[in-house]
């Protein structure tokens, strides 16, 4: 499948624009410095949306009608209107949806509206259109609220986690497809989520200063763009997929970036690959032979074989950072992006050309049960007696996110250790430690009007 044009159903660069202007409201020419200066009252709020992979599921489908922050200003609209967003385009990475300019203030509340969900299951069943729960509104709260400083960013990060979200109760004609919000808003003032950004479309211009930077736009809107800066570490891969060097880049040719977004006066995406010639795609599967020579066989998620080919400049990540070559191991789950050259014989085996492999992080073990003592919110532990099993010890991780979920009322909020009591239902994501004890590193707590 080729990957969707970022500028169209991803959504990127279009919305950066309002970004770029608001990050470089302080710059001018030394006339302007004369003129008195005008008091900056808005600052500019991003979602950037993401997502976790899914056996159940090739697609999860939504639509983004409308985006508010809520506060003890008022309510600022970031976005009206109709954004349609497939969740499992943005596994493993981030992808700018709504860029929008609100007042200063303090906030303790985003609402998201969206008005459906389809669920496209991988089996080829008819898709599944799930009940949303308060007609479609989800409330994300942060009790401490979170700042919109003047002329400044605030980035959302936005994880709709639907393998968390999803609830599929029962069997056959009996099976019950419910949706729970279990969506984590994490707010950043001036930085950026470490996870991988990639953008796609059409180069306009290539700066001499600094060197190996140029401009991407939109081919649909010329007007909107976001500079990319390259290194000596930056990967560039021509049409074919293969390594080439900075020099093959011409104006008004179509380009991918994937990188990392870095705030100074702009901006700026700062490009670990660059591919040329607007053809790549991703490419899902698992490991099935050993890497020789360069290449190993890649069984893809829709039972099809395709021969994976590594080049001199592929990079190689995790949902952690960078990663070496050989992390590429037999029952590796892997995202392949780069370019399928065209065959010479027909009868040859499918082949792509790898800028990027991707390893999928394992499958946290689940764990679900009622809170029971002790619990100790300064040790972070408690016991659980499990919907299955007998009763057993958990620790929290410090760094652990804690969401208290109110289903009926579509409510989250970012919790914290001491939000959480004896009698509580809760789903826990982690791993059994050596000692039978589950360690958490996620606590979602059904809470009970």
């Amino acid at each position: 499948m080729n990957t969707p044009n970022i500028f169209s159903t991803r959504l990127p660069i279009v919305a950066l624009v309002a970004a770029l202007l608001a990050a470089g409201c302080g710059g001018g020419s030394s006339s302007q410095q004369t003129e008195t200066p005008t008091t900056v009252t808005t600052g500019t709020v991003a979602l950037l949306f993401t997502d976790k992979p899914t056996d159940e599921f090739r697609a999860i489908k939504l639509n983004l009608v409308e985006a508010t922050l809520i506060g003890g200003e008022g309510q600022q609209t970031l976005f009206q209107g109709v954004k349609s967003i497939d969740l499992l385009d943005l596994t493993n990475y981030n992808e700018p949806v709504v860029f929008g300019q609100v007042e200063v203030g303090i906030y303790t509340k985003l609402r998201l509206i969206i008005d459906e969900l389809e669920l496209v299951p991988d089996d080829g069943g008819p898709s599944i259109f799930p009940a949303l729960p308060a007609d479609g509104k989800i409330d994300l709260l942060e009790p401490k609220g979170f700042a919109v400083l003047p002329g400044r960013t605030l980035m959302a990060e936005i994880d709709m986690d639907a393998n968390k979200s999803i609830k599929i109760t029962g069997a056959g004609k009996s099976r019950r497809v419910n949706f729970r919000p279990v969506v984590k808003a994490h707010f950043m003032d001036g930085g950026l989520p470490d996870k991988l950004a990639r953008l796609e479309g059409i180069v306009s211009e290539i700066f001499d200063s600094p060197a190996g930077s140029f401009r991407l736009c939109s081919a649909e809107m010329p007007d909107n763009c976001v500079t990319a800066t390259t290194s000596a570490g930056t990967s560039i891969f021509d049409s074919e997929g293969l390594a080439t060097d900075f020099a093959t880049l011409m104006v008004n040719d179509p380009a991918v970036a994937i990188g990392r977004y870095v705030v100074a006066d702009d901006i700026t995406l700062d490009a670990l690959i660059v591919e040329i010639g607007g053809n790549s795609e991703q490419v899902s599967g698992n490991v099935v032979s050993d890497p020789v020579d360069k290449q190993f066989l890649l069984l893809s998620d829709d039972s099809s074989d395709i021969v994976v080919e590594l080049q001199d400049g592929t990079k190689y990540f995790d949902a952690v950072g960078e990663l070496g070559a050989d992390s590429v191991v037999l029952g590796a789950d892997l995202e392949i992006e780069g370019v399928r050259p065209a065959k010479a014989d027909p009868a040859d085996p499918d082949l792509i050309r790898a800028a990027l492999v991707f390893v999928e992080a394992e499958d946290d073990e689940q764990l679900s049960g009622t809170i029971i003592e002790p619990l100790d919110a300064v040790a972070r532990s408690f016991g659980l007696t499990p919907t299955a099993g007998s009763d057993t010890c958990v620790r929290v991780d410090n760094d652990a996110d804690i969401l208290l979920v109110d289903t009926a009322a579509s409510e989250i909020t970012m919790g914290t250790i001491d939000d959480l009591a004896l009698g509580q239902v809760v789903d826990l994501f982690g791993a059994t430690a050596e000692d039978s004890c589950f360690d958490a590193n996620e606590v979602i707590v059904d809470v009970v009007p």
